[in-house]
């Protein structure tokens, strides 16, 4: 597998894609009804096309795609006037990142960067950590605030151990001030209880984030008290896995950022987002990257996952 930067440069794609954005594709990955794809024009010599597969209207090869514009109207250069294409020709835009495409966008990073380089050369590379969709991780993310990492697995492993399980409904029936007892702060019992209770009305269809894109599923996080900019970015980048996911608010980012650049101090959230550029549109790898830095050169490592782990340890 291979990976590459593409700019979309015509309006084919709108909306979706507009002139000047940049899309991270693979080679040698078959691409599934719904992906967007880049690949050479078959008439014309190195030019490369964006398009969309679709369903073909007609019967295709197996090693064939049909593919169209997102704009059918101000376009026919696609499968219309071209016919079905070889699927080997496809690269295929990452829209989530998995095991294999973060080692490649780790890779790309460090061809690109010196300073990210670095911390691979160093650390070595970082694991692809993910967290599962759904309340639990919501849950972790807001006992995660402003402490330690290890400080929220704990609180969230009694949180569990207190209420049985970690549903909406188990944390509506514990109740906040259970929830105080076991050493949950009074502000985060209240998030917890009106995060329990959005999911149990349906206000926040967890299910649903994955279908929307990362800046619908972000306004409908902070729709949600006690879920702001740092929870959202931090579930659209371990649970969701969106690849362009940079939490500027995170501090242990911010110095990690400063570290590696060689900085006086560390950006502040306005100063990291501009820093952070040069990485689009793979700056959630960017950001495990230099977490995995910060983490190591402290002797540390990101905790295991306590909303499996935990489950596991109480079935054994």
């Amino acid at each position: 597998m291979a990976m590459r930067r593409f700019e979309i440069a015509q309006d084919s794609m709108r909306p979706n894609l507009v002139p000047g954005t940049e899309v991270i594709a693979v080679d040698g990955r078959r691409p599934d009804v719904g992906d967007v794809v880049v690949f050479r024009h078959p008439n014309r010599e190195d030019f490369w096309v964006v398009k969309r597969v679709v369903e073909p209207p007609v019967p295709i090869g197996e090693d064939e795609v049909w593919v169209v514009a997102d704009d059918l109207q101000g376009t026919r250069s696609d499968s219309r006037t071209l016919g079905a294409l070889p699927i080997t020709e496809m690269w295929t835009v990452v829209s989530r990142l998995d095991s294999g495409t973060f080692t490649q966008a780790c890779r790309l990073l460090a061809q690109e960067d010196h300073a990210l380089a670095s911390v691979l050369d160093q650390h070595g590379p970082p694991e692809f950590w993910e967290r599962s969709a759904g309340f639990p991780t919501l849950v972790w993310l807001i006992l995660e605030q402003q402490v330690s990492l290890e400080s929220g697995a704990a609180m969230y492993r009694r949180l569990h151990d207190a209420a049985g399980s970690v549903t909406p409904e188990a944390m509506m029936e514990l109740g906040a001030a259970r929830m105080r007892e076991i050493g949950v702060t009074r502000q985060k019992a209240v998030y917890l209880t009106e995060l329990a209770e959005a999911v149990h009305r349906g206000d926040l269809p967890l299910d649903q984030l994955d279908d929307v894109s990362a800046s619908e599923a972000r306004s409908l996080l902070l729709e949600i008290k006690g879920i702001g900019p740092w929870t959202a970015d931090a579930y659209l980048l371990s649970a969701l896995r969106h690849p362009d996911i940079f939490p500027v608010g995170d501090r242990a980012l911010q110095v990690g950022t400063g570290e590696v650049l060689g900085m006086a101090t560390a950006p502040d959230p306005e100063e990291l987002e501009l820093l952070s550029a040069p990485w689009r549109p793979i700056r959630a790898a960017a950001a495990r990257i230099i977490w995995h830095g910060y983490l190591a050169a402290r002797g540390r490592v990101e905790p295991s996952d306590p909303t499996q782990t935990h489950d596991a340890a109480r079935r054994a």
